[in-house]
């Protein structure tokens, strides 16, 4: 057994009293009863098991995603991995705290401790592994054993990932669309959301009806007339998928079309936003609407934080050189902070790792070229990095 599983299914976990919910509220200044609704929905408010054991739920869609290409066929021989969501991903794993969501977790943690770890949920608020990075945590391996320790941490774990997604003024005006949207994914949003309702209505005795403009495009909307918004982005420049789906890429571009055009970046397409939408110019028509000869040096200047992020990994390649960090510098290329929740990066992150290894076994115990290998890696890594934000800025994948 995994050792990590091991810790986890001996439990112990902490329950804490409604005071760390009282305490979210007011941070995020929105109604408990939300919070609690959200809770509700995603785990029956339940932190632990019976036996103080975490809350969670193992992904097969999600395990076949994370997994490395060379392993997804012996996961789905093993009945651990499938390419898309059905209903019967969770055939067999019993109710919330059975052992049999352990096994199979466990089963997904010994093909591979990563990628099972990030490929399922957590706690009350149910966190999905792959989000520990947007929680503030530099492993899914830390995020993991700390939701376990106590719920207070699971609460503050919830906390900053709504923060880092946007959804905190979504939770404040209870637009259960959006929320359920972006926390449960495009396939049931309207199940969730009104799931979320009615559990609103139930623990405040109020009805759970959303705060919110009724006409207006947002987050969790979909049909035709999001197919139709999207398809008038892709006309003026702004890259997305006219699928009808109102998702996270949609929102980025309504608001990167926001900043373009003085309007308030809150993602919402409302009356200001849709006019200015019909009297927009295409990126490329307007004056200086070029971007043949951007340059790396232009986009730093302009702000890019993944620029400024590659920026450290270059300065990480240098001291690996100079200073000696040695392999310890190797460690630290997969912890500077939110560079694999920009997207495309981790892949990247990945091939400097795998490639310093095979050099590193070669060279065995020969320090200074073992320096010089790993600073070339992470070096190598961080150009990669500045060239594919460049190409995304030249074609217009990147606007504001």
């Amino acid at each position: 057994m995994s050792d990590i599983i091991f810790k986890l299914r001996q439990g112990g976990g902490k329950q804490s009293n409604d005071d760390v919910i009282k305490l979210a509220a007011s941070r995020m200044q929105c109604e408990e009863e939300v919070l609690q609704a959200i809770l509700e929905v995603e785990s029956k408010g339940r932190a632990f098991d019976d036996d103080g054991r975490l809350i969670i739920l193992p992904e097969k869609h999600v395990f076949w995603r994370e997994l490395p290409k060379n392993l997804r066929a012996t996961a789905k021989r093993l009945g651990l991995a499938v390419q898309k969501w059905t209903r019967q991903n969770y055939k067999g794993l019993g109710g919330s705290g059975s052992d049999a969501r352990w096994d199979r977790l466990e089963a997904m943690v010994k093909l591979d401790e990563k990628a099972g770890l990030r490929s399922a949920s957590y706690g009350g608020p149910q966190i999905m592994g792959f989000n520990a990075q947007l929680c503030g945590y530099a492993t899914v391996q830390s995020f993991v054993l700390d939701m376990a320790e106590n719920e207070a941490n699971q609460a503050e774990a919830f906390l900053t990932y709504l923060e880092k997604v946007g959804l905190l003024q979504a939770i404040r005006d209870r637009d259960w669309r959006a929320i359920a949207r972006r926390y449960n994914g495009p396939g049931q949003v309207t199940r969730y959301a009104e799931l979320m309702a009615q559990a609103y209505a139930r623990v405040s005795g109020r009805v759970g009806h959303a705060k919110v403009a009724r006409g207006y495009l947002r987050l969790g909307s979909d049909g035709f007339q999001v197919k139709a918004l999207q398809e008038r982005l892709v006309a003026l420049g702004y890259h997305v998928k006219p699928d009808g789906d109102f998702g996270p890429a949609t929102r980025r571009q309504v608001i990167a079309f926001q900043a373009d055009n003085g309007l308030n970046t809150d993602g919402v397409v409302g009356i200001k936003t849709g006019e200015m939408l019909e009297r927009a110019v295409p990126i490329n028509e307007q004056p200086g609407g070029t971007r043949e000869n951007l340059t790396v040096k232009d986009l730093r200047k302009a702000g890019s934080q993944t620029v400024k992020q590659a920026d450290r990994l270059t300065k990480l390649g240098v001291g690996a050189l100079v200073t000696g960090l040695g392999a310890e510098a190797l460690e630290v290329v997969g912890s500077v902070p939110g560079l694999e929740t920009l997207k495309g990066l981790s892949d990247t992150i990945h091939q400097v790792t795998k490639l310093a290894e095979p050099i590193l076994q070669l060279i065995g115990d020969n320090k200074w070229l073992a320096l010089v290998a790993i600073g070339c890696a992470i070096y190598w890594g961080a150009r990669q990095i500045k060239l594919r934000r460049l190409s995304d800025a030249r074609e217009w994948r990147h606007v504001a």
